[in-house]
């Protein structure tokens, strides 16, 4: 008879949680760069969207990672600088209908 661990249980449901905040939030961004799609020459909107796709998809992996909360955090202030989506909460004048 085996015996599971529940704080491990309860961490890794934890980080599970944690990866699908992020992931939500990087949707978030990736739908608010399609609304600012015409502002970029295409090479860069690509290349944009390319690495936006690439965190997405890789977010369960990243998860393991001991300092995955520091590095999500990390990817997304730097995502913000394109999108500006948390400005756009603060300023009316930043969002984009």
């Amino acid at each position: 008879m085996s015996v599971r661990n529940p704080r491990k249980r309860v961490s890794e449901r934890m980080k599970k949680e944690i990866a699908n905040f992020y992931k939500e939030e990087f949707v978030r961004h990736q739908a608010r760069l399609e609304t600012q799609k015409t502002f970029y020459p295409e090479e860069t909107y690509v290349e944009i969207e390319g690495v936006l796709r690439k965190i997405i998809d890789e977010i369960d992996k990243m998860s393991a990672a001991d300092n995955f909360e520091e590095l999500a955090q990390r990817l997304l202030e730097r995502i913000d600088v394109v999108t500006s989506l948390s400005r756009s909460k603060l300023d009316p004048s930043y969002r984009v209908h």
